[in-house]
């Protein structure tokens, strides 16, 4: 007996040791650490000699900012050394300029309002053509010309348009002459055939018109038959017939004009080759304003709007251009739920071409004295903004080495910096690399609370 006694000895320590440690832990819910709990003013508990701070709860001053309401918290450490070892880097807070923008890929494309695709204005042969790809233009400067036979049939047309209505002016006059002689239902009826032919007239006239060929028919009232057609031959070609031969120099020569002034982006025509209308035989752009359009983010997106500033950078290069935001998509790409932004750049020195990519940036707002402090320096903790402010007595020798918390309003963000709009002041420090022990510091609080 006396020997199981023995051996059961040390079974019977290491129970009673197990159970002490249970009823310790029960008691004390398993807290391991200095904190001090409860609410009013916190026990005096002097800073350990380690590294891991203390936490002190205590009654908040008027307008002091504290995250948990009427309450302050400080996070105490035995030493600056002590703050060192737990990782923790500091900043002042400072003003500075600060650029709420927003960066996206993005592409250069012409202005399409910008952009001309010329045709042929009715079929036929191509005689001549004056311009290739590549080549500078004005407005009004002749691409090509085509031999088309509706051309020729308008302007007959015209010209029988006109004899017509001299012919019946005439008839109308001679029966005013002779008024005993004519009869009121005569007179009448002459009237009506004069409006008649100066309908036809002006038909005539239009349908040149929509050849590209305007005429105004009262330059042609009182010239001769011969006069006429000599004038209109090579009427709306007469600086682009020099040095065509006599057998190509047809009255159905119909000139291709540039719209704009620009360049010629592509030539589709030949000479000889039939031309068919309504068929784009020339491309011509207008290079000197392009679209930048940069695919932002849905949540950017919200902030844009027409007339902020935009930047774009093409791959490879270096310098920036300058742009302004002349729209915002109202749908977002199914396939990479973005949003273009198109922006307008001045493109006079031809430096940035389409079909270009590259980064740009669309700048929401500019604030050229901000008080900001690293992004590193800011946490959330329930639903507010919390910083971690260095006690202003920290360099004395005898100050508490501790870092209060402390609620901020945020405004803007750039890459590296936030803005503060409420709760700091220029020259403060605040935590900023390793504040995330300070954080965890005061959510255990928080929780004790």
């Amino acid at each position: 007996m006396l020997g199981w006694l023995l051996r059961a000895v040390p079974t019977v320590l290491v129970l009673a040791g197990l159970a002490g440690a249970a009823y310790w832990g029960h008691a004390t819910g398993w807290d391991f650490s200095r904190r001090t709990g409860g609410a009013g003013p916190p026990a005096d508990i002097p800073p350990a000699g380690g590294d891991r701070p203390v936490v002190r709860i205590e009654a908040a001053a008027p307008g002091a900012g504290s995250p948990l309401p009427g309450l302050g918290v400080r996070v105490e450490f035995a030493s600056a050394r002590a703050v060192e070892a737990a990782g923790i880097d500091i900043t002042p807070v400072w003003r500075a300029a600060l650029t709420e923008q927003a960066a996206a890929a993005g592409e250069v494309t012409f202005d399409q309002a910008r952009v001309a695709r010329v045709p042929a204005r009715a079929g036929g042969v191509t005689r001549r053509v004056f311009k290739a790809a590549g080549d500078s233009v004005r407005a009004g400067d002749v691409l090509a010309l085509i031999d088309a036979a509706a051309v020729g049939k308008a302007k007959a047309e015209f010209q029988q348009a006109l004899v017509q209505a001299r012919l019946r002016e005439r008839t109308r006059d001679d029966l005013a002459g002779a008024k005993a002689a004519a009869s009121p239902a005569a007179v009448r009826e002459a009237e009506a055939a004069v409006k008649e032919a100066a309908v036809r007239v002006l038909a005539a006239a239009q349908a040149l018109a929509n050849l590209g060929l305007p005429v105004n028919a009262d330059d042609y009232r009182d010239a001769p038959p011969a006069e006429a057609a000599k004038r209109l031959r090579h009427l709306g070609a007469e600086d682009a017939t020099e040095g065509l031969a006599p057998a190509d120099a047809t009255t159905n020569l119909l000139p291709v004009r540039s719209p704009l002034a620009g360049v010629v982006l592509s030539a589709d025509v030949v000479a000889g080759e039939t031309a068919e209308a309504g068929k784009a035989l020339f491309v011509v752009v207008d290079p000197s304003r392009v679209w930048v359009t940069l695919h932002v983010g849905a949540e950017d997106a919200r902030r844009a709007a027409a007339g902020q500033k935009a930047f774009f950078r093409p791959d490879g290069g270096t310098r920036e251009y300058p742009a302004t935001v002349v729209w915002v998509g109202t749908a977002a790409d199914e396939a990479t739920r973005t949003v273009p932004v198109r922006a307008e750049a001045d493109n006079a020195a031809g430096a940035l071409r389409a079909s270009t990519l590259g980064r740009g940036r669309v700048v929401f707002r500019e604030e050229p004295k901000a008080i900001v402090i690293p992004h590193e320096a800011v946490h959330p903790f329930c639903g507010r903004a919390v910083v971690f402010v260095r006690d202003p007595d920290y360099l004395k020798a005898d100050g508490p080495k501790a870092f209060h918390a402390r609620s901020v309003t945020t405004g803007g963000r750039d890459d590296r910096h936030t803005e503060v709009l409420a709760g700091l002041s220029p020259g403060e420090i605040v935590a900023t690399k390793g504040s995330g022990v300070l954080l965890a510091e005061l959510t255990h609080a928080a929780a004790d609370r």
